[in-house]
């Protein structure tokens, strides 16, 4: 019992150890400001395409934001309105201006989330070309942004099909173990979380490494991300009044709480591995 408390202390010395000493939750806060600056014109691009989309509307966008965001009745409706007034002004016109917006403030977002994970990973490579393969990242994950948008609409078109093929007897029991099994926005929003995170590990800090080795970090970062997005959102709504504070504020300080708590466990997740890899070799 005594050897395990002291590998669990020398455990988390070894983590927390090079996080605070490669002064992390700066490089957290650096990356927080940047990204929630990029929201707003990121929005607007993809706005763009999915007024382009049939079948896709306002609100599945706003659904799919809601997978990934704290469960909290203000940041909710505050994205909910932000997208419908930048739905009304989604021109392909103004798109063209936010695209530039979101590659700059997006990618250093992602910079800045790209150093800190160098800083903790062993063997991450350092080169003059860092800032573009930031912008590459950027470009990536909002492809991926789109293509889980994508997937998540195929629920919509399997509901008529459900609906038809339950009033047959011989069908129904599958429509049913289908609709108890799976529920499209959380399987789909897990996995590509956790896809999301390993590709983050593996490949932004450069240099070579294997996905498996990444495992770990991923696995915490992942549950992590879920738990701490359940307690702060129950936290929010059951004790903290904070709108008596900061008013129509409210949502946007809140979201700048969570991302910034996010990246650092992103961070946290990456000393997990960092350590891990020192004890094996």
């Amino acid at each position: 019992m005594k050897q395990s408390m002291e590998r669990a202390k020398e455990m988390i010395f070894a983590i927390l150890g090079p996080f605070l000493g490669q002064n992390l939750p700066i490089f957290a806060g650096c990356a927080t400001l940047f990204l929630l600056t990029a929201s707003f014109p990121l929005l607007i691009w993809v706005l763009v395409l999915v007024n382009h989309m049939p079948d896709y509307s306002v609100t599945d966008l706003a659904e799919l934001m809601y997978q990934f965001l704290p469960q909290v009745p203000e940041i909710q409706d505050t994205v909910l309105d932000v997208l419908n007034n930048l739905s009304a002004q989604s021109t392909t016109f103004v798109a063209s201006f936010a695209a530039i917006t979101t590659l700059y403030s997006a990618s250093s977002g992602m910079f800045a989330v790209q150093k800190g994970l160098q800083r903790l990973t062993p063997g991450a490579r350092f080169t003059l070309y860092d800032r573009l393969l930031a912008i590459v990242y950027t470009i990536v994950f909002e492809g991926l942004l789109l293509a889980v948008l994508l997937l998540q609409g195929l629920s919509s078109i399997f509901r008529p099909l459900s609906a038809l093929l339950a009033t047959n007897a011989r069908w129904r029991w599958l429509i049913e173990w289908f609709r108890h099994w799976i529920n499209f926005s959380d399987l789909i929003a897990i996995p590509v979380l956790f896809v999301l995170i390993l590709l983050i590990y593996t490949f932004v800090p450069g240099g070579k490494r294997s996905l498996r080795g990444q495992l770990p970090g991923t696995i915490f970062t992942t549950v992590g991300w879920l738990v701490f997005s359940r307690i702060f959102s129950f936290y929010i709504v059951h004790f903290w009044k904070l709108s008596y504070i900061y008013g129509s504020l409210t949502a946007i300080i809140l979201m700048i709480l969570w991302l910034d708590i996010i990246i650092n466990l992103l961070f946290l997740g990456a000393a997990l591995n960092a350590a891990l890899h020192r004890r094996v070799t």
